[in-house]
């Protein structure tokens, strides 16, 4: 068995550990630019935001109820770092997938007993990092996705849901879950799948995968196979090396002076090296642009069209 161990709301939560106010408020985390919003909490989802909203296009009611803040990546990488650090209290084998999510090996422990550890998971990430996890149990990674994905939606699972290959409560899931919503099936893949006819996660399950690997690629495949509760899928399988890096960052307030520029370039240049050779790529070369923000008033025309902004 694995675990799949996923932050709930994660940006937000980083904010909210460091900033108790902001429990049960709308909160949102907004893009390098600030200019749209990329992480919500749940009271902001009720109030039907999308992910990736134009901070400039919210009505004014919403922002009048809406605490919105600038993204501080040098804190999420961190708490990232913290709560794997607990995980691996719980087990040696832990695999970062991203900065909020990571697989825990549980092999050799009594299936019995691994809701109770994975209840007590839980409490130990929140009491010592301040953020809150839901932990998807299964025999592979996708099928662990699925049990996350489960654990997060439905408070019968009290953030805890394991899920046996072949279990009545595993084939109810995939049942009703969208083909789409699975790990590794990206929206064109989806749509073909669709047209075959292919529409939920059990009918996938239930597929020629031979049949499936020559109509798309061997990944598929393979995730016909981990649905069937037989693993055969690597982290390496679904992640590619990045063919482009970027890091970048609004200031928190407008600023002109050149060294400011100068310490936020050497920042963000270290930080870009950093994940060059954490994949062990290098590079022919190298961008570097500066912007104002694009939404400032005094830089919109008439129509309310942003402009004026110089790279």
């Amino acid at each position: 068995m694995m675990a799949l161990v996923d932050c709930n709301n994660f940006y937000v939560s980083c904010e909210r550990a460091f900033n108790p106010r902001l429990e049960g408020k709308p909160v949102g985390v907004l893009s390098n630019n600030d200019g749209c919003i990329v992480a919500r909490s749940n009271e902001l989802k009720a109030l039907g935001i999308k992910m990736g909203s134009p901070m400039h296009l919210l009505p004014p009611h919403i922002r009048r109820k809406t605490v919105l803040l600038s993204s501080n990546y040098a804190l999420y990488g961190d708490m990232s770092r913290r709560i794997n650090e607990v995980l691996a209290e719980f087990s040696p084998h832990v695999e970062v997938y991203s900065i909020d999510e990571s697989f825990v090996g549980f092999q050799g422990f009594e299936p019995g007993t691994l809701e109770e550890r994975g209840q007590l998971l839980r409490q130990t990430v929140r009491q010592w990092t301040g953020i809150p996890v839901s932990v998807g149990f299964a025999p592979t990674r996708v099928l662990a996705k699925v049990a996350n994905h489960a654990a997060k939606k439905n408070d019968a699972f009290r953030g805890v849901c394991l899920l046996e290959a072949d279990s009545p409560v595993t084939i109810a899931l995939l049942k009703q879950l969208p083909v789409t919503e699975l790990w590794g099936i990206a929206r064109r893949t989806g749509e073909r799948l669709q047209v075959m006819g292919i529409e939920t996660a059990w009918q996938l399950r239930e597929a020629d995968p031979k049949h499936i690997c020559r109509r798309f690629s061997v990944v598929q495949e393979r995730i016909v196979w981990e649905l069937r509760g037989q693993p055969a899928i690597h982290l390496d399988d679904m992640s590619e090396p990045k063919q482009q890096i970027m890091v970048s960052r609004s200031f928190g307030r407008l600023t002109s002076s050149p060294h400011d520029l100068r310490e936020a370039l050497r920042q963000h240049a270290c930080r870009a090296g950093e994940k060059l050779r954490k994949q062990a790529s290098v590079t022919s070369a190298v961008m570097v642009f500066v912007r104002t923000n694009p939404f400032r008033e005094d830089l919109l025309n008439r129509t309310g069209i942003p402009g004026g902004s110089k790279p």
